[in-house]
């Protein structure tokens, strides 16, 4: 760094502090305020898809998200969890919101708090459209009745990590591979139960995903009986 960039930098900070301490603290604190407003003005933007993105996705009829990968952005962006889970129930990328997918390494995941679970298949590089309840690789999906007594629901949870069916085979981790068509069901008991089919549609430098998605059916909400409840039945 030269002389002069160091003397700039230098009399940004000296003048930084001179007027940081001529605010009283009531300011401050208001100026915390607006700085967080703007903060959280930009991250929406930044977890906005491209308007490219969301033309082509209303021209083919469906909706669209940006997804971010966790391990790069869980800590810088003040949203919880870092851009990297989506609702699809409450379309927020806020983890206390309904989190029905996630992305982290380059896997997408389902099933993240408490008893809640579900179901991913990669279906291949298809057309999204053509996905319906009617497709026959989510026959299990559209039928499948979730428990509601504790212990029976975790050990469906258990098995979700690799369930095994006629017409395909689900998990609740699956790559994330761009071009592709998947499938899911989001089983967050006492908030929602949806199908959904979404497309990668791209993904970008940084490692976020822009997807396509469509919802197929939502279920009725999955009630969950614990403990003693549970026993007595």
């Amino acid at each position: 760094m030269g002389f002069s960039v160091r003397l700039i930098v230098c009399v940004f900070l000296l003048s930084t502090a001179a007027f940081s301490q001529e605010l009283t603290r009531e300011q401050k604190l208001q100026k915390i305020d607006e700085l967080n407003s703007q903060i959280k003005s930009l991250e929406a933007d930044v977890l906005l898809p491209a308007v490219k993105d969301l033309k082509t996705a209303q021209k083919e009829g469906f909706e669209v998200f940006r997804l971010m990968p966790r391990e790069r952005y869980d800590r810088k962006l003040t949203v919880q969890g870092g851009g990297a889970y989506y609702s699809f129930t409450t379309k927020s990328h806020d983890y206390q919101k309904i989190a029905q997918i996630g992305l982290e390494q380059n896997y997408l995941q389902v099933g993240f708090a408490g008893a809640n679970y579900g179901f991913l298949a990669d279906l291949g590089d298809i057309p999204l459209a053509t996905v319906t309840t009617e497709t026959a690789e989510l026959n299990f999906l559209v039928s499948y009745q979730p428990p509601t007594k504790e212990p029976e629901v975790r050990a469906e949870q258990r098995k979700s990590f690799k369930y095994e069916t006629e017409n395909a085979t689900y998990q609740s981790r699956v790559p994330a591979s761009p071009g592709h068509v998947y499938v899911l069901r989001a089983i967050s008991f006492d908030d929602a139960d949806v199908l959904v089919a979404f497309k990668i549609h791209r993904k970008e430098t940084d490692g976020s995903l822009i997807i396509f998605w469509n919802l197929l059916k939502n279920f009725e909400k999955p009630k969950l009986t614990r403990g003693d409840l549970a026993e007595k039945d």
